[in-house]
């Protein structure tokens, strides 16, 4: 989605979720800046070194069940087609859907 994220993250019961977070919005957003400096001059300003990425809160929501898994992933892959942005849950560049409906990869493992 161009203005939020969803994953589903799976951890030890120690994990630590807010820090997994910082540490994915810091790197995320270097790499996003540097991006626009190398390879989208002319739209720079609008992601200047010095203008947050992402907001500062997130929200966590711990899946106790297949169910509510299913139910979590349905939703994450129904969002860009709800939006009007792609067709198919599938054909958005950067959801899972083709991974679960078409057995391809998306760039991370997705596997638990």
């Amino acid at each position: 989605m161009p203005d939020h994220v969803h994953a589903i993250l799976f951890g030890k019961t120690e994990y630590n979720v807010s820090r997994f977070i910082q540490v994915w919005k810091k790197t995320s957003s270097y790499r996003i800046k540097q991006f626009y400096r190398e390879h989208m001059t002319h739209d720079a300003q609008f992601c200047a070194d010095d203008c947050p990425v992402w907001q500062a809160k997130f929200y966590d929501f711990n899946i106790e069940s297949d169910e509510k898994l299913s139910e979590k992933l349905d939703y994450m892959h129904a969002n860009p087609v709800a939006a009007g942005l792609s067709e198919y849950s599938s054909s958005w560049l950067g959801s899972s859907a083709r991974f679960y409906e078409q057995g391809q990869g998306v760039g991370v493992n997705l596997s638990y």
